[in-house]
């Protein structure tokens, strides 16, 4: 029977988990691989959800009292679902297969412990996330899921900096997380009589909200929230850029190219498919992306550690899927099914897509780590030629999320800007998302010049990463020129996707590194060219004058011939742009008074940190407390 595939992860990565607990050498080997192997069945999942609904149910207590509302167990991948798991398959298969190497220069002052039993749990808390088909297991898994990944920022358990960010991070995401256990009760008790299914909830819940307002509010509030923290949107953002730099790097990459996309999966759920389509909302969720694009690249742009700068690029490509997704909501609740669903498609577009370069450049990073122990731009540059390959696929990462043609992150981008630009209510939405577009390049070329071009300030000894590492970015790298070369193929999958979820097949053309709706009589093909050949003709035809003005050295007078360090690149940003960096740090506070509660409840994280024991007993309590909790509000 074909859905039986479904439990293959669950099978592989809870004996990788189990076998991870040991502390010979060998252990990080075997559990990479067998976590490659869950990856690759994950991948063969995602394409078989294509193809026909896969689903299993387990009646798990037989019981009719206390955990009545707990007694099945449903696993479903519908065409939505098994979008997300190719996601997590392709790069869940490339961290793990680049973990094999990289956390090897960890074993000799790290308890390797806290990664090989926390890795492979993470990943299967992830799938169950996006296989499981109940509100209340949902919310185990998700719990879990935050639980396990907070470890996994504290691998480096001797940086007192790192586990600080894995305890910001467990406080921030979960305050929030009772903001979804609020909202889910507040569903099953009102509306669905406990019956938490997905299929029961989208039949009973849409009706039920349309005639009274207050609760579909109420719910919208609570789910932003939660699911806001999780995906790091402004204001809830602040964890991001401290936790996902402390993290290994193929870690970072999963952290934020799939987890924090997890949030995106379940906001489609609810708010298309679980809630009637309301105008109002669909505003609110972009007003919401464009102010997580716009301030997170303005503090990109200062960086001067490598994995921050990225950190806080994941922020910005949030916004980039929150801002067509509030429109799509939009246009789709008044009637405008075209740009809706091209809308709704960028979204799901920009989601694989931001997974590919995103999680690309964290193992660009990684392995420039690797040869040269440190993520300061200001120490680090001249690089290319030690190490090709990864200057190469940097440079096809850093072009993809800057949305230069013909790579993916144009074509998703191109799709946010023509359905943005289509009604005067979001065309200014559309404009600074071009701005912001324009700021990511300047970001990335700070990226990839810091590392790689500028003078180093001294000579920096490294050479090319082993085929382990450099393998998976060249394949992240491939992807990301496929994409965007081919755009129909991620689009058949994003288009059966929307279906399974009620959005209409969207219509649309697709040219090479283009897509448009099926609306115009010429091809947008003809324009490029025309693009082209008059600015060859023109670079031809218009005489060179030599250099008629100095070469502008950021207001320094050192030589060029020296290096420029990383904070002199957009050092005017701060005075330009004081008032959004400003607003942009009222959040702070918000984040202090949640670690300071955390730390008024006593939680003694350095000790959970050390202590495998305690883990286990952590996560045990979690799933008893819930079951308890969820289960006694209906006695």
């Amino acid at each position: 029977m074909e859905s039986q595939v479904l439990l293959i992860p669950i099978g592989i990565l809870t004996v990788a988990t189990l076998i991870g607990l040991s502390k010979a050498k060998m252990i990080l080997k075997i559990v990479s691989a067998l976590s490659t192997m869950a990856s690759i069945v994950m991948i063969y999942i995602g394409v078989l959800g294509f193809r026909t609904t896969l689903e299993l149910k387990y009646n798990l207590f037989n019981s009719s009292s206390l955990l009545a509302s707990l007694n099945w167990l449903i696993f479903r991948v519908d065409s939505l679902s098994a979008f997300f798991l190719l996601i997590l398959g392709i790069l869940s298969l490339c961290a793990s297969v680049y973990g094999i190497k990289y956390m090897e220069k960890y074993s000799d002052k790290e308890d390797m412990r806290v990664y090989t039993f926390n890795y492979p749990i993470f990943l299967l808390t992830m799938y169950l996330v996006l296989i499981c088909w109940d509100l209340l297991w949902f919310i185990i898994f998700w719990e879990l899921m935050s639980l396990f990944s907070q470890f996994l920022v504290a691998v480096e358990q001797s940086e007192e900096k790192a586990v600080k960010a894995a305890f910001k991070y467990f406080c921030m995401t979960k305050a929030g997380a009772e903001f979804l256990v609020l909202a889910v009760v507040l569903i099953i008790l009102k509306v669905t009589d406990f019956n938490a299914n997905y299929s029961e909830v989208a039949k009973i819940l849409p009706d039920y909200l349309s005639a009274h307002p207050e609760m579909l509010y109420a719910l919208t509030f609570a789910l932003l929230v939660g699911f806001g923290v999780k995906a790091a949107m402004v204001p809830f953002h602040s964890w991001l850029p401290d936790a996902h730099p402390e993290a290994p790097s193929n870690v970072s990459a999963l952290l934020s190219g799939i987890m924090i996309k997890l949030p995106i999966y379940m906001l489609l759920r609810f708010f298309v498919s679980f809630f009637p389509l309301k105008p109002e909302i669909g505003i609110v969720i972009a007003v919401f992306g464009v102010l997580t694009l716009f301030f997170s690249i303005m503090y990109a742009l200062l960086q001067e550690d490598s994995k921050r700068l990225l950190a806080f690029s994941s922020i910005d490509n949030i916004g980039y899927i929150l801002l067509p997704m509030g429109a799509g909501i939009y246009f789709l609740a008044n009637g405008d099914q075209l740009f809706g669903s091209i809308a709704l498609a960028a979204a799901l577009f920009h989601t694989m897509n931001h997974a590919l370069f995103k999680g690309l450049l964290f193992l660009t990073a990684g392995s420039v780590m690797y040869e040269t122990e440190t993520r300061d731009l200001n120490y680090l540059g001249s690089l290319a030629k030690k190490m090709p390959l990864t200057a190469f696929t940097a440079l096809i990462g850093s072009l993809a999320i800057a949305g230069m043609p013909p790579l993916n992150g144009f074509v998703s981008k191109w799709m946010i800007y023509i359905s943005t630009l289509s009604s005067p209510t979001t065309s200014l939405f559309g404009i600074i998302a071009i701005f912001i577009s324009a700021a990511t390049l300047g970001a990335f070329v700070k990226y990839f010049t810091a590392i790689f071009t500028k003078p180093p300030i001294k000579e920096i000894d490294a050479k090319e990463v082993p085929i382990l590492m450099s393998a998976p970015q060249l394949l992240l790298a491939l992807l990301c020129i496929a994409f965007g070369v081919y755009p129909i193929v991620p689009l058949k999958m994003i288009s059966q996707a929307l279906k399974s979820i009620g959005v209409p097949v969207i219509s649309i053309v697709s040219y090479p590194s283009l897509i448009v709706p099926k609306t115009g009589s010429y091809s947008p093909i003809i324009i490029f060219a025309f693009l082209l050949v008059s600015t060859l003709m023109a670079l031809l035809l218009i005489p060179s004058r030599g250099n008629v003005m100095s070469t502008w050295k950021t207001g320094r007078s050192e030589d060029l011939n020296v290096s420029m360090p990383a904070d002199a690149y957009y050092r005017d940003f701060t005075e330009a742009f004081s008032e959004a960096y400003a607003l942009g740090d009222v959040s702070k506070v918000f984040v202090q008074k949640v670690v300071k509660m955390g730390r008024m409840l006593g939680i003694r994280f350095e000790i959970l940190s050390h202590d495998l024991n305690s883990m286990l007993s952590l996560a045990m309590a979690l799933i008893v407390i819930l079951v308890v909790v969820l289960g006694g509000v209906g006695l």
